[in-house]
């Protein structure tokens, strides 16, 4: 590949109008995402662009590449002339990348601050969100999420759960996507492939509309719109206030109007909630155990605060503080019930995951080659993805891919265990495992981990073949971690009784920020 490709897209994008947006992803796509680490690293080595677009380009691929001889303060310089959007959409790949794993050799905080100050600066000239008055308005929660999908969605089903609990606790919840992701309508400036989207289901804009999600139907409505699931109505409405002005001045106004004392942000770190937590107290629930950084919203962290998490809160000196709490899981309904034996003449593991062409790596492929060479009758299913490109033969032909269904469990209650890869997510899919009595093996890393705990965690590929010896010879063995999946799923679906200590103690620094 020549450097003069690149060159001839630099001249075009030194254009003022015209940039050959297409025309670049697609030969990124098929030209330059398939090559290996090194020939892309020589090949950004001899590249100097001279547009900007194409020097933001190259230095996020050097990032993502690891190389750490970037200039990072040119990339500052860079991403402080972009609109917002177009930040956001930068700032959204570089997450979108940490999440499943690849490597970042660039802390993207300042980004994130520069980001969210320019929108909280452009969107202060539209509208102003009041004080917090008094106590507030205690009955109305107000549950902000920047991506609203379906029940098949684990963020949709946990800001669903925190309602179901508000609910339980005679709260009235009122749950507003905000749409606050990046779009492909907003895709200008180049960035390195495969990007990243997140998906607005336009349904969802509809007024007066009852949204069953445990259907996945929709029909008519009156009195405003709704979501169902668990057989439960929570009201709804989805807005693009990053998109439209006049949708964040109607999202103020309801705020204002109302004069809620719970504002909680459900998800990623949500531009919309930081403008909103510049005057109101709003906490920041992500849906990973990872320490998330808002600006000016409260973040809650779902494990124990370490000492690494403490520096990094006084590097980028946040002054409010962190809440810790566990993140409450409420499983999708099921009908299934775990039909695999350890007498099966094939011994299936699942692997669960809609990003798992991005998640399996190779020291996983040699955990389960080392799995099936120890164990012949293994079988792997492989529920999320259709294939997964060079998947050595021996295990091609055991496995089964499902692509995208429905309800995972279904396929899970056949399994005998499940893997979970080193990544970030796959909470709701482990959680479904272990109430099914699957044990779920996985490493101390991730949100997995932070669920499930040290009962599931393996260092190594000589542990977890030694544990699934064990599990399939030895019935004592089998029928106690049992037990501890069943245990370990019930305490992580007792949602009722983490929403409430955390509106506790929300409730509690509300109290010492007014005294």
């Amino acid at each position: 590949m020549s450097v003069q490709e690149l060159v001839r897209f630099d001249l075009l994008y030194l254009q003022a109008n015209d940039w050959p947006v297409n025309e670049f992803h697609h030969w990124d796509t098929s030209n330059f995402l398939p090559l290996d680490t090194t020939t892309k690293l020589s090949l950004l080595q001899r590249f100097k662009p001279d547009s900007v677009p194409l020097l933001l380009w190259r230095t996020m691929q050097l990032l993502l590449l690891g190389e750490r001889d970037v200039d990072t303060q040119q990339l500052i310089r860079h991403f402080n002339t972009l609109s917002f959007l177009q930040q956001n959409l930068l700032y959204s790949q570089l997450m979108r990348a940490n999440f499943v794993g690849q490597s970042l050799a660039f802390d993207h905080a300042i980004l994130y601050q520069i980001m969210i100050k320019n929108f909280c600066r452009q969107s202060a000239e539209f509208c102003h969100v009041s004080p917090l008055i008094g106590q507030g308005n205690e009955e109305i929660v107000i549950l902000l999420t920047n991506q609203f999908v379906t029940s098949q969605h684990g963020p949709t089903l946990t800001v669903l759960n925190y309602a179901s609990a508000l609910k339980a606790m005679g709260k009235h919840p009122v749950v507003i996507c905000c749409t606050s992701v990046a779009k492909s309508a907003h895709y200008l400036y180049p960035l390195p492939a495969p990007l990243f989207f997140g998906t607005v289901r336009n349904e969802y804009f509809q007024d007066n509309m009852l949204f069953d999600l445990d259907t996945g139907k929709h029909q008519p409505g009156h009195g405003g719109s709704a979501v169902k699931c668990w057989d439960q109505h929570f009201d709804f409405m989805q807005l693009t206030p990053m998109d439209d002005a006049e949708h964040l001045v109607d999202l103020v106004n309801v705020i204002n109007q109302i004069n809620p004392r719970f504002i909680i942000g459900v998800g990623g770190l949500n531009p919309v909630l930081e403008f909103i937590a510049q005057n109101r107290p709003v906490l920041n629930v992500p849906c990973v155990t990872s320490l998330v950084t808002p600006l000016y919203a409260v973040p809650v962290l779902h494990r124990d605060l370490t000492e690494k998490d403490q520096k990094r809160i006084e590097s980028l000196a946040i002054s409010h503080p962190v809440l810790t709490s566990r993140l409450p899981f409420r499983l999708r309904k099921f009908d299934c019930v775990k039909s695999s034996k350890v007498t099966d003449k094939v011994i299936q593991f699942a692997i669960v995951g809609y990003r798992l062409e991005q998640e399996i790596r190779p020291d996983f492929i040699d955990t389960l080659l080392a799995i099936k060479n120890r164990f012949p009758q293994s079988g792997f299913v492989i529920i999320g993805p259709d294939a997964i490109e060079s998947f050595p033969e021996l295990l091609q032909s055991c496995s089964y891919f499902s692509g995208r269904v429905s309800n995972a469990i279904d396929l899970i209650a056949h399994c005998h265990f499940m893997l979970n890869p080193k990544r970030q997510g796959g909470g709701t899919s482990a959680i479904e495992a272990l109430s099914l009595g699957i044990p779920v093996l996985t490493e101390a890393y991730g949100d997995v981990y932070q669920y499930i705990g040290d009962d599931f965690v393996f260092s190594s590929d000589q542990e977890r073949l030694e544990f699934i010896q064990r599990y399939l010879t030895d019935s004592e063995f089998e029928t106690a971690y049992i037990w501890t999946c069943l245990e370990t799923a019930a305490k992580a679906t007792d949602s009722s009784a983490i929403v409430q200590q955390l509106l506790l103690d929300y409730d509690s620094y509300i109290y010492q920020l007014q005294h």
